[in-house]
């Protein structure tokens, strides 16, 4: 049985593709005999402005971490698992949430995310997230919440499209249709 996920709310999702720019025409790559789909010509840039990383008058922000994610944080920066993060069972395989001080994620700092190699799926997703639409069919949207990044920089090409895949993959362990857990 293929693991359910979402990298951001499923209810969410539908209210994403009304977000996109243009309303963005959808292509596709196979990878380990499921569908991906993603959104042709987005163009975007981080410019580092940090929202994502904290609560917005529109949008209160949910870091949700994984077990390994939260195990990775602990090796690397000597802290326990209760000081950064709380537990969280809304959203499977999810088992955390980043605590947050002042409404900011709690490895923010002025010059920038202090975790950023090792930080969360969802960090690395950022403005996109995935949905599973049926048991072999994926699709990456944009999060409803408008990232200024868009609109800047290049256009999102398929090739890193498939890397945040793979590592979906990887760190979510997504199952291949005939039951097998691929890994990468």
């Amino acid at each position: 049985m293929a693991v359910r996920f979402c990298l951001y709310r499923r209810e969410v999702a539908q209210d994403a593709v009304a977000a996109q720019p243009s309303q963005a025409r959808l292509h596709s790559f196979h990878y380990l005999g499921m569908t991906v789909e993603y959104p042709d010509h987005v163009r975007w840039k981080c410019l580092q402005c940090t929202a994502c990383c904290q609560d917005t008058t529109s949008h209160k922000r949910c870091i949700r971490i994984l077990d390994n994610e939260a195990s990775t944080i602990c090796q690397k920066t000597g802290l326990k698992v209760e000081h950064f993060s709380i537990p969280y069972e809304d959203h499977p395989p999810y088992t955390r949430r980043m605590r947050k001080l002042d409404g900011r994620c709690f490895f923010l700092r002025d010059e920038g995310c202090s975790i950023y190699a090792i930080r969360p799926i969802t960090c690395v997703f950022y403005p996109f997230f995935l949905t599973r639409k049926d048991e072999r069919t994926f699709r990456f949207e944009l999060t409803p919440e408008r990232c200024s990044g868009l609109g800047f920089g290049r256009e999102v090409s398929c090739d890193e499209f498939k890397q945040l895949f793979c590592l979906a993959v990887e760190r979510l362990r997504i199952q291949h249709p005939t039951g097998a857990v691929q890994r990468i």
